[in-house]
């Protein structure tokens, strides 16, 4: 399943697939681009199938009713939400054009990198575990970005060996999918990626 959103500040590829032999994906997204903010959220539930599903769900329902909020209580109300579910690794990003920032947090093993035009790159690192509903501590960090700057959010079901490289060489977001399509094949685990380019 490939999906497309873009406007003159953001253009981003979501790319998703179910585990080898299920016919539900663990993994869930939420992408929302407006004038003056992009938020993304990607949630991996534990395990595979219909139960993973049911919580990683749970995250992208709960920010798509949620999505003004900043990151930090959103990370919160995610938590708050797998209460009684199986539990969820979770990452947000919020992109606010206007300022020319981004704000991010991640509990578990879901990635991120971002790729300036300068040969910057800012890799925040998530908290260990994942959110469940018990009291959980949070790293929320916020940062600039250039205009050009792409940037990667993949669960671990992508296993990429030159991630900095690929970002590097990729010419867009059609680019850079493309580049990602033969690490997609094994589906040892669900698989889901966002590309995204900053204008």
């Amino acid at each position: 399943m490939i999906v497309q959103d873009y406007n003159q500040h953001v253009h981003t590829l979501a790319f998703q697939l179910p585990k080898a032999g299920k016919l539900c994906c663990g993994d869930s997204f939420f992408i929302k681009t407006t004038e003056e903010y992009l938020i993304c959220a990607l949630a991996d539930g534990l395990g595979s199938g219909e139960r993973a599903n049911e919580s990683s769900a749970a995250i992208s329902s709960l920010v798509e009713k949620n999505d003004d909020k900043d990151v930090e209580d959103l990370m919160k109300l995610c938590n708050e939400e797998l209460r009684d579910k199986r539990g969820a690794t979770v990452s947000i990003l919020k992109v606010d054009f206007k300022k020319r920032e981004f704000t991010y947090s991640s509990v578990g093993n879901i990635r991120f990198i971002l790729c300036a035009p300068s040969g910057t790159y800012i890799y925040p690192l998530p908290i260990l575990g994942y959110l469940s509903g018990k009291p959980q501590k949070y790293r929320t960090q916020t940062y600039t970005y250039e205009q050009g700057s792409k940037f990667i959010i993949h669960t671990d079901g992508l296993v990429l060996p030159g991630i900095k490289t690929l970002l590097n060489k990729g010419e867009s977001v059609e680019d850079l999918s493309r580049q990602l399509e033969e690490y997609t094949k094994t589906l040892n685990d669900d698989l889901t990626y966002i590309v995204g380019q900053l204008f």
